[in-house]
């Protein structure tokens, strides 16, 4: 039996940009990732046909690399 069905992923705070991505994607295939947005952004309404993530970004410590940054991926 399949376990809850996660809506937020805090454990990826902190975590490359592209590997939460994956991990979403791989969790949650019915949703797509739709806005990756800066610190302090607000997203735009979605679509009323989508569900989608919305994850917050800002430069790595690595050149050329993005890191989750709060608040948590989200369903919305």
């Amino acid at each position: 039996m399949p376990g809850p069905v996660p809506e937020s992923w805090p454990d990826l705070i902190g975590m490359e940009l592209n590997a939460a991505v994956q991990i979403i994607s791989r969790e949650r295939p019915d949703v797509r990732i739709a806005r990756v947005l800066p610190p302090g952004e607000a997203p735009s309404p979605p679509p009323q046909d989508q569900v989608r993530v919305i994850i917050y970004n800002d430069v790595g410590p690595v050149p050329d690399t993005w890191m989750v940054v709060p608040p948590a991926p989200y369903i919305g």
